[in-house]
């Protein structure tokens, strides 16, 4: 006579490696997010297709993002918060205001773009208009350029009645869009070319230097 034994439930052992190590399945998530906003935009990609490109149950996605969204606006906000901090660490090597600083900073930007494909594809392709953050991008942007006017305006490098903030909100919004267009297709234009327009067009290109 055969005893049975009483059956065991399916243990998900995703969820409970995941449970585990939250932080490398987070980052895990994030690495399979931006794999899949870059390829698919935001409104091919869902939260268990994420998951399931990380390795982990759809389960797991939601103990870290409340939904896809969420892991699309952490990718971009931390993505540029990155970019930030290499901009402002090759700037703070230059002259404050000078044409060398932006270059520098416009130099860090593309080594980024280059190094950062499928980031950069998240951050400055139309997945950020569909998420409806891309204003919030030129804004996380503008206050670092404005603040570079500033300097410029202090040094009388800045052409007379050129506004500061508005120079920085255009000027962050055109570097978005060149972003945009130059990581869709790098071919378009070598990086040198890239930052030598962008310096011959910033403000203070067109004002004459203050010998002091």
């Amino acid at each position: 006579m055969s005893v049975s034994t009483p059956s065991r439930p399916i243990v998900d052992l995703s969820a409970h490696r995941a449970r585990r190590d939250p932080v490398r399945t987070r980052e895990r998530l994030i690495a399979a997010g931006t794999d899949l906003f870059a390829q698919h935009g935001l409104h091919e990609v869902t939260s268990a297709g994420v998951a399931r490109h990380a390795g982990v149950a759809t389960g797991t996605f939601y103990l870290h993002f409340p939904d896809k969204l969420a892991l699309f606006r952490t990718i971009v906000f931390d993505g540029l918060a990155e970019l930030r901090a290499r901009q402002d660490a090759a700037g703070a090597q230059q002259p404050r205001g000078t044409a060398e600083e932006l270059r520098a900073r416009l130099a860090t930007f593309l080594e980024f773009a280059e190094e950062k494909r499928a980031l950069m594809r998240v951050l400055f392709a139309r997945s950020a208009e569909a998420a409806g953050i891309a204003d919030e991008i030129v804004a996380a942007l503008a206050p670092g350029v404005e603040r570079r006017y500033v300097a410029l305006r202090a040094a009388g490098r800045l052409p007379a009645g050129v506004s500061p903030a508005v120079a920085a909100q255009a000027r962050a919004a055109a570097v978005v869009r060149i972003a945009a267009w130059w990581t869709e297709d790098p071919a378009r234009a070598t990086r040198r070319e890239v930052i030598d327009t962008l310096v011959a067009l910033d403000p203070a290109a067109f004002a004459p230097s203050v010998t002091p």
